[in-house]
């Protein structure tokens, strides 16, 4: 399955004219799973490693793309959900079906998006951080102003979700993170599942590569309901 470029700016696929590939062979709406890592967004090898680990996700019949918030950036946290909202509704008017997952503080983005936009068909967390920013020390809050008005801002959109919106969302956590309280990676309604490896760096890696196929089938599910 072919993969949709990735434009200059990084966070919008390139314009394509005509029929999303592969939607005319099957009759059936692609869908497509952007991705938001967290904090390292900014460490080149790290999101390397990342867009690897998606790559093999065409095997299961989905489309990848990566979304980076450039969290140490010094757009506003509202600048860079806007500009993720504009990428879905591109992807949207393509004809595909859009998942959202992120990971760490990706999570917060990608909660604040479904809140948003609810034909996101599902959304998936990992190792998620979007609640508690007395939590986190203040040097990282500083240098990640987006990531600290997202902890100010999630929780009331969460307020938001009902018990069917809830119900759309998987997150995956770690047995002991190490980084982000383990309750924190727990969200009420959603559909929580621990997975058996230790660490919030390891269970990220250990989510892209060894649970895509449990995500996969989440987000069947829930274009099927």
């Amino acid at each position: 399955m072919t993969e949709h470029l990735i434009s200059g700016d990084s966070d919008l696929p390139a314009q394509a004219g005509g029929t999303v590939a592969g939607t005319a062979r099957t009759g059936k709406s692609p869908i497509r799973v952007i991705f938001v890592p967290g904090l390292g967004d900014r460490l080149p090898p790290l999101v390397h490693l990342q867009r690897e680990a998606l790559r093999t996700w065409r095997a299961l019949g989905v489309r990848t793309t990566m979304f980076r918030v450039r969290w140490s950036s010094d757009a506003t946290f509202q600048e860079r959900l806007d500009r993720l909202d504009a990428l879905v509704e591109q992807c949207e008017r393509r004809g595909e079906r859009v998942a959202l997952m992120g990971a760490s503080a990706g999570a917060g983005a990608v909660l604040a998006e479904y809140a948003r936009r609810r034909s996101i068909v599902a959304v998936v967390i990992i190792a998620g951080k979007f609640l508690e920013p007395e939590d986190i020390i203040k040097p990282v809050l500083r240098r990640n102003a987006p990531f600290a008005e997202s902890l100010s801002t999630v929780p009331k959109l969460l307020e938001e979700l009902g018990p069917d919106d809830r119900a759309r969302i998987l997150s995956l956590r770690s047995a002991r993170d190490g980084v982000v309280d383990d309750e924190d990676t727990l969200l009420e309604g959603a559909v929580n599942e621990t997975m058996r490896v230790v660490g919030h760096v390891i269970a990220i890696g250990y989510a892209l590569m060894f649970r895509a196929r449990r995500v996969v089938r989440f987000l069947r599910d829930a274009v099927t309901d």
